[in-house]
């Protein structure tokens, strides 16, 4: 005898398997579709005021993925850690004569240590003053990279030091 309310409690559990299955091959295809970044350090993480100029300068290698040319840019932010303030910000163009909707591509983002950004002094001027009188705020800062809605966001950290004193 057939008992058509019993064969439909049996098939729920897996209608609702297959729904939750659907769901998360849907959520895991759109996350995968989103932009990626991957930043890995190619130079020092750890700067020394004392080093020539030259030397200042952080090097992070990035990797971009499921990158939409339109989007055009992003975003790439020193913040100095223990305070939380963006000591500096600029954008990371993208140019490409690509017809794709999602690109991958490498590049090296760099930022040189610039004693305006580091400086405790408010009254400091790098065209009459030397760095000792910047009072530069040492300690470790990060380097945040993102897409310009956030999507994407990775960071990466690195010191300045100062052995000169």
């Amino acid at each position: 005898m057939n008992n058509p309310i019993g064969e439909m409690i049996s098939r729920t559990p897996t209608l609702v398997l297959l729904f939750a299955l659907a769901t998360v091959t849907m959520s895991i295809a759109h996350a995968s579709n989103q932009p990626q970044i991957s930043l890995t350090n190619a130079g020092n993480s750890e700067i020394d005021l004392a080093w020539e100029e030259k030397d200042k300068m952080v090097r992070v290698w990035t990797e971009f993925s499921n990158f939409n040319p339109n989007d055009g840019s992003f975003a790439m932010q020193i913040i100095q850690s223990e305070t939380g303030k963006v000591v500096s910000e600029s954008t990371i163009n993208v140019m490409t004569n690509s017809e794709n909707s999602a690109i991958s591509f490498n590049t090296f983002v760099l930022y040189a240590i610039n004693a305006e950004d580091i400086c405790q002094n408010d009254q400091f001027d790098a065209g009459i003053m030397s760095l000792e009188e910047c009072n530069p705020l040492t300690g470790q800062y990060e380097m945040r990279v993102s897409t310009n809605d956030d999507t994407g966001v990775k960071s990466i950290t690195f010191t300045i030091i100062d052995t000169r004193t």
